[in-house]
C-alpha cells in the first residue's frame, strides 16, 4: 500500500502543480502578457460529465464500483519567461487555462481527468493536452495514468520518450465496440504506460468515449468494467416496452447453455422506425410485443413476439411466402405464477411446412418473466421426448 500512497501522493501533485504559478511574480518589475490560452466551449466537451453525475462501473466477475462526482474546476495557470531567474525578475508570461474534473468511490477508488496546455515557452504554444488517471481497490499500486494531445471531438497519440515511461497511446478507435454485455459507440482504445516490473496485474486498456467519457477498462488479466447506463427518457409520443419484454434502450439479458454464454442488447436509443419512436432488440425494431419481419427485400410486417392472453395463437413465415413456405405457429399456454410466486407467461411454438404439409417434432418451449423478459427456452423432440436444446438467464439488467 505504501507505494499505492505515493502514487496518490504524486497524481496530487500533478493536479496542484498545474493549477497554481510555478513562482509568485516579483512586483518590482513587472513584464508584460505575451497571451492567453483558453479551452472553447467545443473543447471542454470532450469531458462529458455533468457536475451531478454518478459513475458506475460492472465487472465481468460480478463486482461494481460506484465513482460519486467530486468536483470540476477551473482555473487560469501563469508561465513565466524566467521562473528561476535568482534575481527575482521573471520577465513576460502567459495565461493558460486548467480544467480538472474528478470521482471519487467509498473505497477510495478515483478517476480524474485534467485538461491543461504545455509551457508556451518551451514551444509548441497553445498544444492541448488531456490527462487520464485511474485507481481501484483491486489494481493495486498499479493504477492508470496517461497524457494525449486533443483537439476538438478528437484525441491524440502522445508518447514523448521510446520506452514509453510517459504519454498515452490511443491503439484504435472503434465505431462500435462491445464491451462486456454493453455496446457502445465511436470509442478510443487507450494504452497507458506501466510499471510492468513493479505491476503483475495493470490496466491495460482505457476505453473512452467523448460522448460518455470512461465506459470501460481492462486489467491484463482480462477481468473487464464496462459503464451501466443512466435512465434514458423516452421522447413524446414514444411506443414504450410492456412488462413481459420490457426491452428498454441500453438494457441486456445473458444466457448460459451448457458452458457457452450468449447476449442480447437493445439499442442505446429510441429510434424512428416506420414512422414510430421504438425501441430495438439485437438489430430488430420492437414495438411493444411485436417485432417488424423482413426477409431480403420483402417485407413480411408487424408479428408478434409475446401476448398476455392465454390460449393465443399466431403465425410467423420464416421466409418469403412465395418461395419459402416453413412457418412457426406460437401459442400462448400458460399465464401463471412460478414457484418464487413471479408472474410468468409460459409460450409454445414449432415449425411446419405448408406445401407438401410437413410438421417438425421439435416443439420450443419460453418462459417469460414480468419486468424481466424471456427467461427460460428449451427444445423438445416430441419424437423421442430428449430436450435437445436449453438456455436459461444467468445475468440481466432492465434500464427502466
Amino acid at each position: 500500500m505504501e507505494r499505492r500512497s505515493l502514487i496518490v501522493i504524486l497524481s496530487i501533485g500533478l493536479c496542484f502543480s498545474l493549477l497554481v504559478s510555478c513562482k509568485k511574480k516579483d512586483n518590482s518589475v513587472s513584464g508584460s502578457s505575451l497571451g492567453s490560452f483558453s479551452f472553447t466551449t467545443s473543447e471542454l466537451a470532450i469531458l462529458p460529465y455533468p457536475t451531478s453525475d454518478t459513475l458506475i462501473f460492472k465487472s465481468t466477475e460480478g463486482d461494481s464500483i460506484v465513482f460519486k462526482y467530486s468536483s470540476r474546476s477551473s482555473m487560469m495557470k501563469t508561465f513565466y519567461e524566467h521562473p528561476e531567474n535568482p534575481s527575482g525578475y521573471q520577465g513576460n508570461f502567459y495565461t493558460c487555462e486548467v480544467n480538472s474534473s474528478g470521482f471519487v468511490s467509498a473505497n477510495s477508488d478515483y478517476i480524474y481527468f485534467n485538461l491543461h496546455y504545455s509551457d508556451p515557452f518551451l514551444g509548441y504554444a497553445g498544444t492541448k493536452y488531456f490527462n487520464i488517471g485511474l485507481t481501484t481497490s483491486s489494481s493495486g499500486n498499479c493504477g492508470f495514468s496517461a497524457e494525449f494531445r486533443f483537439e476538438a471531438d478528437t484525441l491524440i497519440s502522445y508518447v514523448p520518450d521510446p520506452a514509453f515511461k510517459t504519454g498515452g497511446y490511443v491503439k484504435a478507435l472503434y465505431k462500435s465496440l462491445a464491451i462486456g454485455p454493453r455496446v457502445f459507440e465511436n470509442v478510443y482504445e487507450l494504452v497507458g504506460p506501466t510499471l510492468t516490473a513493479y505491476c503483475p496485474e495493470f490496466f491495460s486498456r482505457v476505453y473512452y468515449s467523448i460522448s460518455e467519457g470512461i465506459v470501460g477498462f481492462a486489467l491484463n488479466t482480462g477481468k473487464i468494467w464496462f459503464l451501466l447506463p443512466r435512465k434514458i427518457t423516452p421522447p413524446v409520443n414514444a411506443v414504450t416496452p410492456r412488462p413481459y419484454f420490457p426491452v428498454y434502450p441500453a438494457s441486456y439479458w445473458i444466457y448460459q447453455s451448457g458452458t457457452s454464454t450468449s447476449i442480447s442488447r437493445t439499442g442505446n436509443s429510441y429510434v424512428s422506425f416506420k414512422g414510430m419512436t421504438l425501441t430495438t432488440l439485437d438489430g430488430l425494431p420492437i414495438n411493444q410485443y411485436e417485432r417488424f419481419v423482413t426477409y431480403g427485400t420483402v417485407e413480411i410486417g408487424w408479428i408478434p413476439v409475446l401476448s398476455e392472453t392465454p390460449g393465443a395463437t399466431w403465425e410467423m413465415p420464416l421466409g418469403s411466402p412465395a418461395s419459402d413456405p416453413y412457418t412457426q405457429v406460437f401459442r400462448v399456454m400458460q399465464k401463471t405464477i412460478d414457484a418464487k410466486m413471479d408472474s410468468v407467461i409460459i409460450l409454445r411454438y414449432y415449425t411446419y411446412h405448408k406445401d407438401p404439409l410437413l410438421t417438425n417434432s421439435l416443439y420450443v418451449w419460453q418462459t417469460y418473466k414480468k419486468n424481466v423478459g424471456l427467461v427460460f427456452e428449451c427444445w423438445v423432440d416430441t419424437a423421442t421426448n430428449d430436450t435437445v436444446y436449453r438456455k436459461k438467464l444467468i445475468d440481466y439488467r432492465i434500464n427502466h
